[in-house]
């Protein structure tokens, strides 16, 4: 588990999810926007990253039964977010939920069936 974090992107080598910066490049500002959160919330670059490492936590750890999901820990990012474990599992559970209906309709696309 890996959060990279680069001057305008914050990645990770296991889950989907990214932070990206919107604003200009200097020291003292940033503002970022978190790939499962909606887009008017701005954050700071220590919010990014608290949500980059809460979304890893989150999805291994309901990867992998027994994992290394520790709640406390995953509360205190959530709380840097203004969001509950709750709220954030939900987030990224409707971004997956998008992505397999995108994939549906590709699928049904490239067979040739009609999607409405």
């Amino acid at each position: 588990m890996a959060v990279f974090d680069h001057q305008w992107l914050i990645t990770s080598d296991e889950v989907h999810e990214v932070a990206f910066r919107v604003d200009v490049p200097e020291d003292h500002r940033g503002r970022w926007l978190l790939s499962y959160l909606p887009t008017d919330r701005r954050l700071n670059r220590e919010q990014a990253m608290a949500g980059m490492v809460l979304a890893e936590m989150i999805l291994i750890g309901l990867l992998r039964p027994g994992g290394e999901f520790d709640g406390e820990i995953a509360a205190l990012h959530a709380g840097m977010l203004g969001l509950t474990v709750t709220d954030a599992m939900c987030l990224l559970a409707l971004r997956d939920s998008v992505g397999e209906l995108d994939e549906d309709v590709r699928d049904r696309n490239r067979l040739g069936e009609r999607v409405i």
